[in-house]
């Protein structure tokens, strides 16, 4: 019996041996927390990669600090890069990975391809593509954050749950790649009145794995609610009321909603219907009017859909006739529904050809305190 129980001590000392083998102390590695992808300006051919990280040694002069190396693909440059730094880089804490503009524009499967393939970076690192050049944006430092990655990261969250722009990760932009159907979308970072502001506002739409279009705006809220990505925010109106020519204006407080997609084929011609219910609450009512009757909040709720409605027929004019590229992801109930009728080698030119009707609901919870 006792040579059994000594048996089990050592072979639990084995495992958790082998367990943390490869564990390295925090001060043995440079912990990335931002990756930037452009294109080279010297050489099209080779991509300029950049990473920041914090500095924790006490006598370096900065709190954190970047490099940059050029090289043909993303193993080259992590290898390049490595050749650069006193320490093994981590790239398991990369919060964010950004894309300058052009390079966006060339492709980028590749380098999710690499992510993926040999699996460093984590499945829910967050992508987003910047007007202009990442190594730029990374060299900015924010009036309120260390590093401007966890900047970007925090306000595409922040933006995310206002129904701005959607959060896209290395995982479910594989996903929506690899998707017949549906085509990739990430936030578009853009700059103020000068380069030390940033507005994470807008939405980068691909085909495949490069960027065609930014949308921002109206473009960019109705974009949300055409996904089902419908949470919160101030959503703001013109309005104009009866009798008047004074401009006044209503907002709502958005307080979650659903989408609900149905098609139908008849003689060959595809009808996609989708409807859009949203809730909210009052939040801004500049007009004299009184809004504290059933007959008003109903009048209210009916005009608020009527402008939502030509917010998202807006969007979806240009995603259907413009670009003639399905974001949204009709396709995938096209598929469901008809498969008999769907081609997915040319479901963006059938897409172009659908009549779609989006009809949207607004529903006021509350109308506030005021009269």
């Amino acid at each position: 019996m006792k040579k059994v129980i000594k048996l089990l001590i050592v072979l639990l000392l084995i495992s958790s041996l082998s367990a943390c083998w490869d564990a390295r102390d925090l001060e043995e590695l440079l912990i990335v927390f931002g990756l930037g992808i452009d294109m080279s300006e010297e050489n099209p051919e080779n991509y300029f990669f950049t990473i920041g990280f914090p500095t924790i040694i006490e006598e370096a002069p900065e709190q954190k600090s970047e490099f940059s190396t050029e090289a043909p693909s993303l193993g080259k440059g992590k290898s390049n890069l490595q050749q650069k730094v006193y320490r093994a880089i981590s790239y398991d804490n990369v919060k964010i990975v950004v894309l300058g503009e052009e390079a966006a524009r060339q492709g980028i499967i590749q380098h999710v391809d690499s992510m993926l393939r040999e699996p460093l970076f984590r499945g829910t690192t967050r992508f987003a593509v910047v007007k202009d050049r990442a190594a730029d944006l990374f060299e900015l430092q924010p009036p309120v954050a260390l590093f401007v990655s966890t900047f970007i990261f925090d306000s595409i969250q922040q933006n995310y749950e206002n129904t701005t722009v959607p959060i896209t990760t290395l995982r479910n932009f594989s996903n929506q790649y690899y998707t017949i159907g549906i085509e990739p979308a990430m936030p578009f970072i853009c700059y103020g009145a000068d380069r030390t502001e940033l507005n994470v506002g807008c939405v980068a739409l691909f085909r495949g794995d490069k960027m065609i279009h930014r949308l921002q705006g109206h473009d960019s809220k109705a974009f949300m609610l055409l996904i089902d990505e419908i949470h919160g925010g101030l959503y703001t109106f013109d309005y104009i009321p009866e009798g008047t020519e004074k401009g006044e204006f209503i907002s709502i407080t958005l307080k979650g909603g659903r989408s609900k997609i149905k098609t139908k084929l008849i003689d060959s011609q595809l009808y996609i219907y989708h409807d859009i219910s949203i809730n909210g609450n009052l939040g801004e009512y500049t007009a004299s009017e009184h809004i504290m009757t059933e007959e008003k909040i109903e009048e209210t709720e009916n005009y608020l859909a009527g402008e939502v409605k030509k917010h998202l027929q807006s969007t979806v004019e240009i995603l259907q006739y413009e670009l003639q590229n399905d974001n949204v992801g009709y396709g995938k109930y096209v598929k469901a529904n008809h498969p008999e009728f769907f081609n997915g080698e040319n479901w963006n030119h059938q897409f172009s050809e659908a009549v779609i009707h989006v009809n949207p609901s607004v529903r006021i919870r509350t109308v506030g305190i005021s009269p």
